[in-house]
C-alpha cells in the first residue's frame, strides 16, 4: 500500500526524489483476508496512479516521451481490467445465490460469475474499448466535421419538387430506411455522404463501448429508427430491481470509481447495468431473433457482389451479429482494431453457446430466453429453426461441449493474438503491442510471465524505439517485474498448496512458500537498472532525499523484490555512496547529519528485513575493505612492502563503515529492547552470518545485545579500524577520537568484551602516532623560532630573548620525544604479540592478509619511533635505547617481515650524529608518513 516501510517512531518528510510517494512496490496488502484477485488489484492501483500522473504532467523528454508514457499507462490499465473483472465476480459471489433463469439479464450475470473465459474476454475487450478513446482517438475526433445527418433532407425536397401537386397539397414525404439500398440512384450524393459520416460515428462509438452514445448519435442525426435498431441488442430485464449483468459491489475509493467509470463508459450488451430508466426499454425479449436477422443481413449482403450497403453499415451489422467477416474490413486502425474485432466476435459466440448449453439446466421447461415474451418461443416456429438459430449465433463454438469451452476459447485467443506477439517495425507502439499481447496471454496462463520479463530485459539492453530506455521505462520495467514476481509466487503457492495437502500442517506452509520462491523468477537485473539511478539520485542529494524525504523507504521497497544477495548489495551500495568526500575538511554538521541518515537506513532495513540486517553490516564492511575484490592487488609502501590493504580501498568508504558500525550498535540496542519477532529473526540472520548453529540462542535483550556485540559488531569494527590504521594513520587518528566517545566503544570496555582487546591495541598504535605527531610539531616550532631569532642587526637584547624562547621550544620537543618513547616501551615489553586475536574472537579478513596488516602496524610503529631519533640526530640513543627495546621485545621481530627488518637496520645506521630539521609530513605522501620525520 502507499507509504512504504519505516521505523516505528520515525516521521517521513516530503522529498523531491522522482519516486512513487504513494506506493511501496512489493509491499504486502494490509488485509490478508482478501482474495488473490483483490490483492492483485490492490497492488496494481498505485502503479496505475503513478503512470496516470506522469501522463498528465509535462515531463521532460529525458523522463520519457508522451507516447511512451501513454503506452505505460495503457499497459497498467490492461492489467487492472483483467483483475477488476475477476474481483467483481468474487465480490458478487459473496452475496449471490443461483436460481432458475427468468430473464436474459439474470442469465448473463450467472454466466459471468461462472465462466472465467468470459471474464477474461470481458476484461481485455474493456481495455481495447478504453484504449481506443485515448490520445489517438481524441485527435481523430477533433478532425471530424460533425456527426452527419440521416434525414435525407435534400432528397426529400427534390422529390417534392418533382411531384405534380403543389407543395401545400403534398403529404409528408417519408423515406423508407432501406431506400438508399433499394434505389440509391434517387438519393442525393450529399445525403449519402452525410449518412456515411453518421454511420462512422456510430461505429466508432460501438468500437469504444459507448452504446448509449451510439444511440444518442443516431437520435441526434435524425435516424431514430437506428436508435431503435441498436436497442434490440440489449438483454431483457423484467423488473427494475432485477440483477443485471455485471456487478455493483463497489468499494468507496477513488481507484474503484475510476474503474467503475471505465466499465460504464466502455461497456457491452453482455455487461451493461443501467437498463431500467424512465421512458426507456427494459431490453428486448426477442433479442436472439433480432440478432439472427442481423446475421442473415450480413450473410445476404456478403454474398451479393456490388451490394449498395456501405462497408461501415455492414460492419455495424457484423458487430451486432458477431460476424468478423463483416466487422474486420472496417477495422483498419492497426493491430488493436483487428484484435478487438476478432475477440469481440469470439465473445459473442461464447455467450450464445453458454446460453444454449445451460438453458435446459437453468430455465424452466419450455422457456427459451431471448426468443419471445417471458421466454415463451413462437409456437409456430419449428424446433429445427431454433436449433439452426443457435448454431448461427454460436459460430465456431457451435459444436463445442460445455466442458471444453474454456480450452477452445483460450486456443482461439492465442491464434488471434499470435500475429501481434512480435514487433515487426521496432517502434515504440510496436514494441508495446508485443508486450501487451504477451500480457493477455499471461492472463490465460501465468507461466507465460517469463516471456514478459525476457521482453523487458531486451528493452533495457537494446533500448526502446531505437533509443536508450528513458527513466519511465526503467521504472515501469521494475514495477512490473516486482508485481509479476509476486503474482507468480502466489500462483505457485496456490498450486503447490493443493498438491501438498497431505503434509502436516506445521510443515506445509514452509514447504509451499519455499517451493513457490524457487519457481518465482529472478528480477534482480531488471530492478537493478532503476535502482542504480535512484541510488545515485539519492546519494547526490542525500540530505534532502534521505534525511528530509522518504528515499530510504522507497529504495527499501524496491529491494524487497530482489534476492537476498542483490538486496544486500544494493542497500550497502546506497550507504557507501554517503561516505565523506573530503576526509580532512568535512564540517562536523555534515558528519552528524550523515549519521542520522545511516541510523534511518539501518532502522528501515531492520524493520523490513530483520533476518538480513546482520548480513547487511557484514556486506557493507567487506565492500568497504574490498575483501571480495580479487581484481586488484594489495597496496605497497616503500620500506614496508604489501600493507594488507587492497589498492581499491577508499579512505572515505572505510570511514563510512566505521560510522555505520557505530550507528548499527545504537539501533541494535534499541531493537533488542523491543524484542519480539524482529529480534528472533535478527538472531537467525546472525547465525547465518557466522556460518553455524548457535550453541545457545539469546533469550533476553541483554543477552542478544551482548552476543551481537561480541560476535559481529566489535570484530567488524576492529577490521575496519585496523585497515584504516594501515592505510592512513592520520585519518585513523581522527576516527579513533570520535569512536572513543561513542557508545559502541564504551560498551565494549564496560562489559570487557573479547573484541575490546583489539580496540585497545589499535588505540595504542594511534596514540603512538599522535605522540610522534606532537613531537614533529614541537620540532617544527623550534625550527621556526630559530629561524626568526637569527642575528639581523637588532642588538644583543633581542638575541638573548630569542635564545630564551629557543630553550623553551627545545624543552617542549624533548618532552614530546620522551612522551612518545614512554608510551611505546610498556607495549614493546609485553609478551602478547601486537594484535594477537583473543580466543573466541572473529574477523572477516583472511588469515594471510590479517598477518600482513599486523606486520604493517608493527613496522609503522617501529619507524615512527625511529623517526624521533632520526630527527633528533641521536644515534647513540637509537642504538642504546630503541635497538635494545626492539631486541628485548618478545614480539616485535616476529611481527616484522624480513624486508622491514632490513630497512630498520639500514635507517638505523644512517641516523646522523647532529640533529637536522625533519622534512614535514604530508598526508598525501604515504611513503613519508610511513617513515615519519627524516633528515633533510
Amino acid at each position: 500500500p502507499p507509504g512504504g516501510a519505516r521505523g516505528e517512531d520515525e516521521e517521513m518528510g516530503d522529498g523531491d526524489m522522482d519516486m512513487p510517494s504513494r506506493s511501496a512496490p512489493g509491499a504486502p496488502v494490509a488485509n490478508a483476508a482478501l482474495s488473490a484477485s483483490e490483492r492483485a488489484l490492490a497492488t496494481l492501483k498505485p502503479f496505475r496512479q503513478i503512470a496516470e500522473e506522469e501522463c498528465q504532467q509535462p515531463l521532460h523528454e529525458s523522463a520519457g516521451p508522451a507516447a511512451v508514457r501513454w503506452e505505460i499507462y495503457s499497459t497498467w490499465t490492461l492489467l487492472l481490467c483483467f483483475y477488476h473483472a475477476e474481483a467483481e465476480a468474487e465480490r458478487c459471489r459473496a452475496s449471490w445465490t443461483p436460481r432458475p433463469w427468468e430473464t436474459e439479464a439474470q442469465a448473463l450475470r450467472q454466466l459471468y460469475l461462472e465462466s472465467r473465459s468470459l471474464r477474461v474476454l470481458t476484461g481485455v475487450l474493456r481495455w481495447f474499448r478504453w484504449a481506443h478513446a485515448g490520445p489517438a482517438g481524441k485527435a481523430q475526433d477533433e478532425t471530424e466535421d460533425g456527426i452527419g445527418d440521416g434525414s435525407f433532407e435534400r432528397t426529400r425536397r427534390a422529390l417534392q419538387l418533382q411531384s405534380p401537386l403543389p407543395a401545400p397539397l403534398q403529404a409528408g414525404a417519408d423515406l423508407h430506411p432501406d431506400g438508399p439500398l433499394q434505389r440509391p440512384g434517387l438519393f442525393d450524393f450529399a445525403d449519402l455522404e452525410d449518412e456515411e459520416r453518421l454511420l462512422k460515428h456510430v461505429l466508432r462509438a460501438l468500437r469504444r463501448g459507448d452504446l448509449r452514445g451510439a444511440m444518442k448519435t443516431c437520435a441526434e442525426g435524425n435516424a431514430a429508427w437506428r436508435t431503435a435498431f441498436l436497442q434490440g441488442m440489449l438483454p431483457f430485464a423484467d423488473t427494475a430491481d432485477d440483477e443485471l449483468a455485471g456487478y455493483s459491489a463497489m468499494e468507496d475509493d477513488g481507484d474503484e470509481e475510476i474503474l467503475a467509470k471505465i466499465k460504464a463508459d466502455h461497456t457491452d450488451w453482455t455487461e451493461i447495468e443501467a437498463l431500467q430508466r424512465p421512458g426507456e426499454s427494459n431490453g428486448n425479449p426477442w433479442r436472439r431473433l433480432w440478432k439472427e436477422r442481423c446475421w442473415d443481413v450480413v450473410q445476404r449482403r456478403l454474398g451479393e457482389p456490388g451490394d449498395a450497403m456501405s462497408a461501415t453499415e455492414l460492419g455495424i451489422y457484423g458487430f451486432c451479429a458477431g460476424r468478423q467477416d463483416a466487422l474486420l474490413p472496417v477495422c483498419v486502425g492497426g493491430w488493436a482494431d483487428q484484435a478487438w474485432a476478432e475477440l469481440h466476435c469470439l465473445k459473442e459466440c461464447l455467450v450464445e453457446r453458454l446460453l444454449d448449453v445451460r438453458r435446459e439446466a437453468c430455465c424452466a421447461e419450455g422457456l427459451s430466453l431471448g426468443e419471445g415474451d417471458c421466454g415463451c418461443p413462437d409456437p409456430d416456429e419449428a424446433e429445427d429453426a431454433r436449433a439452426n438459430r443457435g448454431a448461427k449465433l454460436s459460430g465456431l463454438l457451435r459444436d463445442t461441449p460445455e466442458a471444453s469451452l474454456d480450452d477452445a476459447v483460450q486456443n482461439e485467443m492465442r491464434r488471434i493474438l499470435r500475429p501481434f506477439a512480435t514487433s515487426q517495425d521496432g517502434d515504440v507502439e510496436g514494441q508495446f503491442m508485443a508486450l501487451q499481447v504477451t500480457i493477455i496471454q499471461f492472463a490465460l496462463d501465468w507461466k507465460q510471465g517469463e516471456g514478459i520479463l525476457a521482453m523487458l530485459r531486451q528493452w533495457l539492453v537494446d533500448g526502446l524505439g531505437g533509443a536508450p530506455c528513458p527513466y519511465v521505462v526503467k521504472q515501469f520495467a521494475s514495477f512490473f517485474a516486482i508485481w509479476q514476481k509476486e503474482q507468480i509466487e502466489e500462483a505457485s503457492c496456490t498450486s503447490l498448496a493443493t498438491a501438498t495437502t497431505s503434509r502436516p500442517a506445521g510443515s506445509q506452509i514452509d514447504a509451499v512458500s519455499g517451493e513457490a520462491a524457487a519457481q518465482a523468477p529472478n528480477v534482480d537485473d531488471i530492478v537493478r537498472e532503476l535502482l542504480g539511478e535512484l541510488v545515485a539520485a539519492a546519494a547526490g542529494a542525500w540530505y534532502e532525499q534521505l534525511l528530509q524525504g522518504q528515499g530510504i523507504e522507497v529504495i527499501a521497497e524496491y529491494v524487497h523484490a530482489m534476492s537476498a544477495d542483490s538486496r544486500l548489495s544494493a542497500f550497502a551500495g546506497l550507504m557507501l555512496q554517503l561516505g565523506p568526500r573530503d576526509v580532512e575538511e568535512e564540517p562536523k554538521a555534515t558528519s552528524e547529519n550523515r549519521c542520522e541518515v545511516l541510523k534511518r537506513c539501518i532502522n528501515v532495513f531492520w524493520h523490513r528485513f530483520p533476518r538480513d540486517v546482520c548480513a547487511l553490516l557484514a556486506v557493507l564492511v567487506r565492500r568497504a575493505l574490498c575483501l571480495d575484490d580479487a581484481s586488484t592487488d594489495e597496496e605497497e609502501v616503500p620500506d614496508i612492502g604489501p600493507i594488507g590493504v587492497r589498492r581499491a580501498v577508499q579512505i572515505g568508504d572505510v570511514i563510512l563503515a566505521l560510522e555505520c558500525i557505530s550507528v548499527f550498535w545504537l539501533v541494535a540496542r534499541d531493537r533488542a529492547e523491543v524484542g519480539g519477532e524482529e529480534r528472533d529473526e535478527a538472531a537467525v540472520g546472525l547465525q547465518a552470518v557466522l556460518g553455524g548453529q548457535l550453541a545457545d540462542t539469546p533469550q533476553t535483550a541483554d543477552a542478544f545485545a551482548r552476543f551481537l556485540l561480541d560476535a559481529l559488531v566489535l570484530p567488524l569494527l576492529g577490521d575496519a579500524l585496523l585497515t584504516l590504521c594501515a592505510k592512513a594513520p592520520r585519518a585513523a587518528l581522527a576516527q579513533q577520537q570520535r569512536l572513543e566517545a561513542s557508545p559502541v566503544w564504551t560498551d565494549a570496555f564496560r562489559c570487557e568484551s573479547v573484541g575490546a582487546r583489539t580496540l585497545d591495541e589499535l588505540k595504542w598504535f594511534v596514540g603512538l602516532y599522535q605522540r610522534q605527531s606532537d613531537w614533529t610539531a614541537a620540532v617544527r616550532s623550534d625550527e621556526e623560532q630559530q629561524r626568526r631569532a637569527a642575528p639581523s642587526g637588532r642588538g644583543r637584547r633581542l638575541r638573548f630573548g630569542a635564545l630564551a624562547r629557543d630553550a623553551d621550544e627545545a624543552s617542549k620537543a624533548s618532552a614530546a620525544r620522551d612522551a612518545a618513547l614512554d608510551w611505546a616501551r610498556p607495549r614493546l615489553a609485553q609478551d602478547l604479540p601486537l594484535l594477537q586475536p583473543p580466543s573466541g574472537s572473529h574477523t572477516a579478513i583472511p588469515e594471510g592478509q590479517f598477518l600482513r596488516l599486523c606486520s604493517t602496524l608493527a613496522s609503522r610503529a617501529l619507524f615512527l619511533l625511529l623517526s624521533v631519533f632520526e630527527g633528533s640526530g641521536d644515534f647513540d640513543g637509537a642504538v642504546s635505547d630503541l635497538s635494545v627495546a626492539v631486541a628485548h621485545s618478545p614480539w616485535m621481530l616476529q611481527r616484522l617481515a624480513p624486508r622491514q627488518a632490513r630497512v630498520f637496520l639500514r635507517r638505523l645506521s644512517l641516523v646522523p650524529a647532529q640533529p637536522e630539521p625533519p622534512e614535514p609530513l604530508r598526508q598525501s605522501d604515504q611513503h613519508r608518513e610511513a617513515r615519519g620525520p627524516t633528515p633533510v
